[in-house]
């Protein structure tokens, strides 16, 4: 009975923390790197890795020349490769390879890295203090039910008002009436002290973040850890039903593995190490898509928040309004806060993300490309077309959802140039020439400085411009790789 117990413990608290992922992930990325049990724990990640790959690339021997290395003899992976070899063929094996090495890239870029570089900070910052903090501003049970209370009985009244014949069914409107509320209470924050929350318990990096912006955050790290769960869920499923078809039904009828014992055992711990490596992958994709969307958030919220405040100003001196020292306060303040998010932006690229996407990009298009080909070139069947073209469609839109908003952070860097012109004109002279000397060096590096933005490594930018270019090498890569499948596919 205590093993048992001990087992459905492990069980309950390994579920609790896949619900609250991205936070627990990036907690213990921060504050227990370095100790041994974390080295061990990612060593033997990696060393788990290394054997699929070496698995893979043992069993790619049978496409070079089956009669040279005639594995399916002795292995019933191999077998089974060779058996479904109009699907399972060498450009399967290098797609099976290429993903490997993007857990590879994975592990390496969340855990085995330098914590103390700003880009990690800037996460830590955004996922896991922003949330400590948030619970630590958490008002009162009794004004918490006031402030429920109150909000019902606003919007039972609003909705009697608005939809007469829809009030006189109680129980249902009562049931959207308290939906309303319960979203409502979560957007506008009625859980916790906006002013301890707003004035004491700030973020470290980002403490002139709004309110607004950093609910936002908040929303966005319980929504993904939401889904994250979910697909953790999904994924199990459709692992272990997948696994009871092939083994089952298919490799356990092999004669080398019914007649050997050695054989079955290890079916069984490369199933157990498959699923492992399978959830490893996936959590690193989606820390990858969580920490780009949470900074997303921090940056976008802020700029956009700056950006409405400059052209408010600058709309109210159009209309005649003078410059007081109120007004130049809130422009310098602009002027800084614009420079330290670039520094953070930049610098956090610069050591922490910019080879990563690299990377990423130069494994993750040869992926797709693959899986292109083979739908255009291969005869494989309908349902093995719709699941290639499923995963190419999750693996496209995963990869461009997170560089589209970092290209949108981009876009808003740079979206004050298109004012200060205007701002320069309504500066007096005389008594605001330091103000327009430090607008006009702020309009000389968005002009013609460095883009502030983060990179691809060596292919670029990611601005849209940047996108569009790397859209532009995946079409050149298409051709070029659906060249050499043709010419292999015309030779055999």
């Amino acid at each position: 009975m205590i093993p048992c117990r001990k087992t459905c413990f492990l069980i309950v608290k390994m579920l609790f923390k896949i619900k609250t992922f991205l936070y627990d992930a990036m907690k213990h990325i921060v504050e227990e790197n370095g100790t041994v049990r974390y080295r061990l724990l990612h060593i033997v990640d990696v060393s788990l890795y290394v054997y699929w790959l070496i698995r893979i690339l043992f069993i790619s021997l049978i496409f070079i020349n089956p009669e040279l290395f005639p594995l399916y003899r002795y292995d019933y992976a191999s077998l089974y490769f060779w058996n479904h070899r109009n699907i399972l063929n060498k450009f399967f094996a290098l797609i099976l390879i290429l993903f490997v090495f993007t857990g590879l890239l994975g592990m390496q870029t969340f855990f085995f890295n330098n914590v103390n570089k700003h880009g990690f900070q800037l996460i830590y910052d955004c996922i896991v203090r922003n949330t400590d903090q948030y619970y630590k501003s958490r008002d009162t049970d009794e004004n918490i039910a006031m402030k429920l209370s109150q909000r019902f009985e606003n919007y039972q009244q609003q909705f009697a008002r608005n939809h007469r014949l829809l009030s006189q069914i109680t129980p249902i409107a009562n049931r959207m009436v308290s939906f309303k509320v319960w979203r409502d209470s979560w957007v506008e924050m009625d859980r916790i002290d906006k002013n301890l929350f707003g004035k004491i318990n700030k973020m470290r990096l980002f403490p002139n973040a709004s309110i607004k912006g950093r609910n936002y955050i908040l929303l966005f790290v319980l929504i993904m850890d939401f889904c994250n769960y979910c697909l953790h869920i999904f994924i199990l499923l459709v692992l272990l039903i997948g696994a009871f078809i092939v083994i089952y039904f298919q490799i356990s009828q092999f004669d080398i593995v019914q007649n050997s014992f050695v054989l079955k055992l290890s079916l069984m711990i490369e199933l157990i190490l498959f699923i492992h490596n399978t959830f490893v992958m996936l959590q690193c994709a989606m820390l990858l898509s969580g920490v780009i969307l949470a900074t997303y958030h921090a940056f976008h919220n802020q700029l956009a928040n700056m950006n409405q405040n400059f052209m408010k100003i600058l709309k109210n001196s159009q209309n005649g309004k003078p410059i007081n020292m109120t007004v130049l306060k809130e422009l310098r303040f602009i002027h800084i806060e614009h420079n330290t998010l670039s520094y953070y932006v930049l610098h956090g690229d610069k050591t922490t993300w910019s080879q990563a996407l690299y990377y990423y990009a130069l494994v993750s298009i040869p992926i797709n490309v693959l899986f292109m080909c083979e739908l255009i070139v291969e005869d494989i069947p309908a349902q093995t077309e719709f699941v290639f073209i499923l995963i190419a469609l999750i693996h496209v839109i995963t990869g461009l959802i997170p560089f589209i908003t970092l290209a949108h952070v981009s876009s808003a860097f740079h979206k004050i140039k298109d004012y200060i012109p205007a701002m320069q004109l309504q500066l007096n002279r005389s008594t605001h020439i330091r103000m327009k000397l430090k607008y006009d060096d702020l309009y000389e590096r968005l002009m013609s400085g460095k883009k502030i933005a983060f990179t691809f490594g060596y292919l670029g930018n990611l601005t849209f411009r940047g996108l569009f270019e790397a859209f532009l090498g995946y079409i050149a890569a298409f051709f070029l790789i659906m060249d050499v499948v043709l010419f292999s596919s015309f030779h055999l």
